[in-house]
């Protein structure tokens, strides 16, 4: 089991630390008052942490990235439903102007998401079209939908903030298609199809994660309704579209096989990547060697192969000629030079990625 804990620096078990004195120390001073009465100053105080120094400590030393709206949104919501949680009843005043602040922003959001549903209405006919269209190109559906966007909207000539957004909308739309209308889409019929799911243990994983957030979802609901009404309804509301997405994700790891077919490899990994290959930009198709863990932290590649009880290292390794762009989940992209596999049949792949005239690693 150790293999499932991935050693990290000594400047994210800090940040750790720090958070939970942050935090703590916050409680301390508002919700117990163990300074005395709150006064405004400590009220902004508060805000200054929880909105300013939260976040940067979270992107800097725990999740070592830059800030995407994906993740600091929600960060933000939380942070202010913490506030208000925290901060005691005679001197929530102070947060009028907080509270306004966030108003705007999301009202913001919500005029900038309604002119997109109006473009969208407005070019429905020839979205539709280029959809229908794309999937005599691309056999699965994050592809077709990405395709039809960037015929439609001309992505490229929008920046670069309209087409993330643009793929953040596709793997919600994704979501709900596979979660709420399965039979929209079928397991594409094609002979040279690759599953990664049938003998892999995540099912059991699936089911575990459905039944833990069925309880998570009553008991922090039960728990926020004692008190805020609001946090709590807004707290649901998360949880179930985090059920749907995993709900989503699982259909799609069904239905989207890897396919090989006219010169071109399609990998879509449920909801959380897709992507399309030329055959000749394999560089070479190699048997991953037993015991090697560099796969674990190789960011400069992505796995395709699914959860299990136990740490299952990769059976093959596509090494490309050159770079791909790889679409993740919520608009991101990431450029990859391999690929792990993980299939329910890597031998019959084997084969077929040899006929179309990929080597393997001996050069046979």
């Amino acid at each position: 089991m150790g293999g499932l804990i991935e050693r990290k620096p000594k400047s994210f078990y800090i940040a750790l630390v720090f958070i939970f004195l942050l935090l703590g120390s916050n409680i301390a001073i508002q919700k117990w008052e163990w300074t005395g009465r709150v006064d405004p100053l400590l009220v902004w105080g508060t805000v200054l942490d929880v909105m300013v120094v939260l976040p940067v400590v979270v992107f800097t030393f725990l999740l070592r990235r830059k800030p995407t709206l994906s993740v600091f949104a929600p960060m933000i919501l939380l942070g202010l439903l913490f506030i208000h949680w925290i901060v005691p009843d005679y001197a929530k005043e102070e947060l009028f102007l907080l509270n306004v602040s966030v108003l705007i922003l999301e009202a913001a959001v919500v005029l900038f998401e309604i002119g997109m549903i109006v473009l969208f209405v407005k070019k429905y006919p020839e979205w539709k079209r280029h959809f229908q269209g794309a999937s005599q190109e691309y056999p699965h559906l994050l592809p077709r939908i990405f395709a039809a966007n960037k015929r439609t909207f001309d992505l490229e000539g929008r920046g670069r903030t309209f087409s993330r957004l643009s793929g953040f909308l596709a793997t919600d739309v994704s979501a709900v298609r596979y979660a709420l209308f399965p039979r929209f889409d079928r397991v594409p019929a094609a002979p040279n199809s690759f599953s990664y799911h049938q003998r892999s243990e995540y099912f059991g994983v699936f089911l575990m994660l459905v039944h833990a957030m069925l309880i998570e979802i009553i008991a922090v609901h039960v728990m926020l309704m004692q008190y805020s009404h609001t946090a709590a309804w807004i707290a649901t509301v998360l949880d179930l579209y985090a059920l749907l997405f995993l709900i989503g994700d699982y259909q799609a790891i069904r239905k989207s096989p890897v396919i090989l077919e006219d010169d071109r490899l399609h990998i879509q990994k449920g909801l959380r990547f897709h992507t399309v290959i030329d055959t000749v930009d394999i560089k070479e198709l190699a048997v991953y060697e037993a015991g090697d863990e560099r796969w674990r932290k190789d960011k400069r590649a992505v796995h395709l192969g699914l959860a299990g009880f136990e740490p299952v290292p990769p059976q093959l390794v596509l090494e490309l000629a050159d770079a791909v762009d790889v679409h993740l989940f919520f608009g991101l992209k990431k450029r990859v030079d391999r690929i792990y596999l993980t299939l329910d049949e890597p031998e019959r792949f084997w084969e077929a990625i040899k006929r179309e005239g990929v080597v393997s690693k001996d050069g046979k």
